[in-house]
């Protein structure tokens, strides 16, 4: 299509948008608006079942119903515009995907007269909003278009309609832009309007007056005589926001790429960052953003490298994954026979990582059913007062390096219709939660990767390389999922509802046997309770175990094993299924089941309590989050099977998780107490504590490694026995750990 003379020409057929034209159908500007006020007033809902009955006249009532209640604005799908249930609906669409600049404000003028038709005639129309939607799949194509990625926005597609997916990373404040100044001559009191164009676009203000040309030579009226008549021009409410690329869609190894939009009127603080957004409106090119926004400067419209943003005609917020990942009725009418096989969960843990192997009895068969678990979620409730109790499953996978922590995590990232995948040594405080950064507008809020990955899964590998404080910033956001900001004069609340995967080693880079687990977590036990399943991850050295492995890892790289890789379910039918139980099941646990839950709590409790009075208290604390922990678990795995009530069998398998993660991590420390050792062991740890008592006097301090080397040295004890020994004397009060790994006697 190009314009000539006032003429939009309007190229028909199918290979339009290839440049290969076949007919050509003139629509001139009052062409253009007729047949849009046509299709308002006549377009009638379709037979496929859209909501009303068929006959209603959908946008007609629409529009009036909308103006009636003030808001005065009109929103129409592409897709019928575009499917040809009007006879001018395609020649519209045509007309609006190749050339949306001149469209646009034929159609909004339309509006205006069909607001003094058919709702008032007896007062000017206001301004009218023109809005835009389409029922579009990241997968799919709409019409001879499909969605652009925002990498995909080049130099061709400017000036032309498109329909951009991403994520909203930064919200500046809203702003009031003119769209119909009102001037007056300062000389000769003439009255002007000028209408200013949406977007980043200045007002272009005559520089003589029209009074000027009427007038004798002395009382013409000199260069720039106008005044704005501020009360009498209309405003807008004008904001812009940052969409970034989908964190899937960024290619590895490469800076995902954002863009600016612009919305106005109605789409004003409709979204927050952490947003998914499904954005149509026209790529547009301008001066440089500084320039733009200040409006303009001495060498406007000589510079030739222009600034790229993208004007909103449309923005529909998702909610979660759904708007991800489409499921057909086909497909629907398979989960549901999924659901109804018995055996559904234990296909679901196969196909947990399927590369990774791992034996029944081994700790990694638990860690895949604890990842399936963290991956379909809880049921999210909201209590009567308003308090929310999330249902998001945190994981803590801490052990030796090697035993595939990172593999769990990629694989969780690449099955989760929303995730985030992060490294705790380059993540600050700021990038995991939320920042506040000042602009040349001001100051904006900017969403990090926890706030990004609301609705989905944050991985975080090398959580134990994070620093203190960093880690410190998320407990917020892993209970209560919420982001707290109270900077620079902005105080608000971003939601992280989200579960965190997160992988570590021990404090010394491997796992101590002799040592207890509090020793080598190097974590606070603030941060500790917010996990619901903590697993030690230990390499154990076994021939037989070792043979297997390297047996399997041998078959993955040569390539013999390739389809047992794929697991029970694909990936893509995995990632789908999840995201389809999470959205159409919300379970609820029983009253036989809740009874069960609180027997079991309070012999957990009790025992805890015996264990501290008896000098063994735990590092990892056994708290009323725990209970929940195990609520959140069984409606987890409830949830694999589609099944709205948590009954005995699932409470069952939640304890037996809970205990072989959380509760053996906490009970590793009775190994350093001589829980599991022989007369010998015993006497030899005396004897080492003895040599211990005469070297080191009361009240002095002494190196730790410098003692253990004495012991071994000096006092013929093995070293082992020598780690235990400080173990015990540390627990039983007689030494105390002081700064720089040193050991100070009691006085």
């Amino acid at each position: 299509m190009f314009k000539d003379d006032g003429v939009i020409r309007v190229l028909e057929g199918p290979e339009c948008f290839q440049d290969q034209t076949t007919d050509e159908v003139e629509l001139s500007p009052e062409s253009v608006r007729s047949k849009f006020k046509k299709f308002v007033k006549e377009y009638k809902y379709s037979s496929e079942g859209n909501m009303g009955h068929i006959g209603t006249l959908k946008y007609r009532d629409q529009f009036i119903r909308n103006c009636e209640q003030g808001i005065h604005k009109l929103e129409i799908n592409l897709n019928d515009l575009d499917g040809g249930a009007h006879e001018d609906g395609e020649a519209l669409a045509q007309a609006l995907w190749q050339r949306p600049t001149e469209f646009i404000p034929l159609c909004e003028k339309g509006l205006k007269e069909l607001f003094s038709e058919l709702v008032r005639s007896d007062e000017r129309p206001p301004l009218l909003q023109l809005q835009f939607k389409c029922d579009i799949d990241l997968e799919s194509t709409f019409g001879t278009r499909r969605p652009t990625m925002i990498r995909e926005l080049i130099a061709d597609r400017v000036e032309e309609l498109v329909v951009v997916q991403g994520i909203v990373v930064q919200q500046r404040r809203a702003r009031h832009k003119a769209r119909v100044l009102h001037l007056k001559c300062k000389n000769c009191e003439n009255v002007a309007e000028i209408t200013v164009n949406p977007g980043l676009c200045s007002a272009h203000i005559p520089v003589a007056c029209e009074g000027r040309n009427l007038a004798a030579a002395m009382d013409k009226c000199p260069t720039n005589p106008w005044l704005i008549v501020s009360e009498r021009s209309e405003f807008v409410d004008e904001q812009t926001l940052k969409l970034q690329e989908l964190p899937e869609h960024v290619p590895i190894g490469e800076m995902p790429r954002s863009i600016d939009v612009v919305c106005d009127q109605h789409f004003v603080d409709t979204c927050t960052p952490g947003t998914r957004l499904t954005a149509i409106g026209v790529y547009c090119a301008t001066e440089h953003a500084a320039g733009a926004a200040m409006g303009g400067s001495r060498t406007r419209g000589t510079n030739t490298v222009k600034y790229s943003y993208l004007q909103a005609l449309g923005l529909e917020a998702a909610s979660g994954g759904n708007a991800q990942i489409k499921i057909s009725n086909e497909e629907e009418e398979e989960f549901l026979t999924m659901a109804r096989d018995p055996n559904i969960r234990e296909k679901i843990f196969d196909s947990i990582a399927p590369a990774i192997k791992a034996s029944p009895k081994d700790v990694i068969a638990d860690v895949k059913r604890a990842v399936a678990c963290c991956l379909f979620g809880g049921s999210r409730k909201e209590l009567p007062d308003g308090t929310r109790m999330r249902g998001d499953i945190n994981v803590l996978l801490l052990g030796d390096p090697g035993t595939a922590k990172s593999q769990f995590l990629k694989f969780a990232e690449k099955a989760s219709p929303i995730a985030v995948y992060t490294s705790g040594k380059g993540s600050s405080a700021a990038g995991l939660t939320a920042s506040v950064i000042r602009s040349q507008e001001g100051f904006a809020l900017e969403g990090g990767a926890m706030v990004l990955a609301d609705g989905g899964i944050v991985c975080i590998d090398e959580f134990d390389k994070m620093d203190p404080k960093d880690r410190v910033a998320i407990h917020e956001a892993m209970e209560q999922q919420t982001i707290s900001i109270a900077k620079a004069g902005i105080t608000t609340m971003l939601n992280t509802r989200c579960s965190v995967l997160a992988a570590a080693n021990p404090r010394f880079g491997t796992y101590d046997d002799l040592a207890s687990t509090s020793e080598q977590m190097d974590f606070e036990s603030t941060i500790l309770s917010r996990f619901d399943m903590m697993f030690l991850v230990r390499d154990v050295r076994d021939p037989e175990r070792d043979y297997n492995l390297a047996k399997h890892l041998a078959g993955l790289h040569k390539g013999d094993i390739a389809a047992e890789a794929e697991g029970e379910l694909p990936v893509a039918k995995l990632r789908k299924y999840l995201n389809y139980c999470r959205s159409k099941c919300q379970p609820r646990i029983s009253n036989e089941a809740g009874e069960t839950l609180a027997n079991h709590y309070i012999s957990i409790r009790k025992n805890m309590k015996e264990e501290k009075e008896a000098g063994r208290d735990s590092a990892i604390p056994i708290t009323v989050r725990q209970l929940e922990a195990i609520i959140r678990m069984s409606e987890s795995l409830a949830k694999m099977a589609l099944r709205d009530e948590v009954d005995m069998e699932h409470v069952e398998e939640a304890l037996r998780l809970f205990t072989v993660s959380t509760l053996d991590s906490a009970n590793k420390d009775r190994a350093a107490m001589g829980g599991n050792m022989t007369e010998e062991e015993r006497d030899a740890v005396k004897q080492a504590e003895e040599q211990v008592r005469r070297r080191v006097a009361r009240g002095s301090r002494i190196s730790k490694f410098a003692l253990e080397q004495w012991l071994v040295s000096a006092g013929g004890v093995e070293d082992r026995i020598a780690r235990r020994a400080l173990s015990v004397m540390v627990r039983s009060g007689e030494l105390t750990e002081k700064p720089g790994m040193t050991l100070q006697r009691a006085a």
